[in-house]
């Protein structure tokens, strides 16, 4: 007879080896607003301050999603919009790209944490060539955590890594595409973790290896993952979201009990523009309210 879940507050306090049994073994993650994050922290958002205090916090983050179950973590540490901008940000985001990710620091981090770090997409940057050599080499062979991080330059070049990998050994299956590009067996992700709008793009979500993908947009820019909070997704997405029933027979039966539920204009994903940014729709937000 299987056992009941926990109650949330139950799996809150769990101890964490509950928790390593539930967890995802392939993680999106997509920290964004980081620069927003620094600008609250009174950081300068284009400075080299910022690159210095936002990197030890994407460390900590990461080594949390590992230290509770992850095995794979991928981010885009590049995306296409970040290459367009101009001024003092796009004209250090390389060397700030190689510093904060392949850097002396970051290496002897990678080596404490017996981490695998791979940076894949440099193609057609020939300035992060170096890092990512840097990382191939002065990181593990072999691990039970590996962060993947890539760069995407242009919007349509995660399904030129798809369709090359594919013709380069006349892959037939997602799995020996996977392996041409990724240079082994990577299980596909089944957990997003991302930042402010609800949206997907092929940049943020590798095609390759997107499973039955359970996502979630936290509200908290930057690198701001806290204990709570992941025992609380990981918590929905190994109790919560798991409906599907092979006998569908009594499902609807209590429906009527729920109509306040599904009878509603409730639309995830609406938001409002604050300044320069969107913000999510709050429920104590009506239309045309001030937040």
């Amino acid at each position: 007879m299987a056992m009941s879940p926990p109650s949330l507050e139950e799996f809150i306090n769990a101890p964490i080896e509950q928790v390593v049994g539930v967890a995802p073994a392939t993680v999106i993650y997509a920290a964004g607003g980081t620069r927003r994050s620094a600008a609250l922290a009174g950081i300068a958002p284009h400075s080299e301050e910022y690159v210095r205090w936002s990197r030890p916090r994407m460390i900590a983050c990461i080594e949390m999603l590992f230290r509770f179950g992850v095995r794979h973590v991928l981010i885009t540490a590049i995306r296409p919009g970040q290459l367009a901008e101009v001024g003092r940000y796009r004209e250090r985001i390389l060397a700030w790209t190689d510093w904060g990710l392949a850097g002396p620091e970051a290496l002897v981090d990678y080596a404490r944490l017996g981490w695998r770090v791979r940076l894949l997409g440099t193609e057609n940057l020939p300035e992060l060539r170096a890092a990512a050599e840097r990382l191939y080499t002065n990181t593990l062979e072999q691990s039970p955590h590996t962060l993947w991080c890539c760069i995407v330059p242009e919007p349509g070049a995660p399904w030129q890594w798809v369709l090359e990998a594919a013709q380069r050994v006349k892959a037939r299956t997602r799995e020996e595409a996977i392996r041409v590009l990724y240079g082994e067996d990577v299980p596909p992700a089944t957990l997003y973790l991302g930042f402010g709008k609800p949206m997907v793009a092929p940049d943020i979500f590798p095609p390759l290896l997107l499973g039955e993908v359970q996502c979630y947009w936290t509200q908290s820019p930057g690198y701001a993952l806290e204990e709570r909070m992941l025992r609380r997704i990981f918590y929905d997405y190994a109790y919560l979201r798991s409906t599907w029933d092979a006998n569908r027979s009594s499902r609807y039966d209590d429906l009527v009990q729920q109509r306040v539920a599904w009878e509603t204009d409730i639309v995830i994903g609406l938001g409002r523009r604050m300044g320069g940014f969107w913000y999510p729709m709050a429920d104590k937000f009506h239309e045309g309210d001030e937040p």
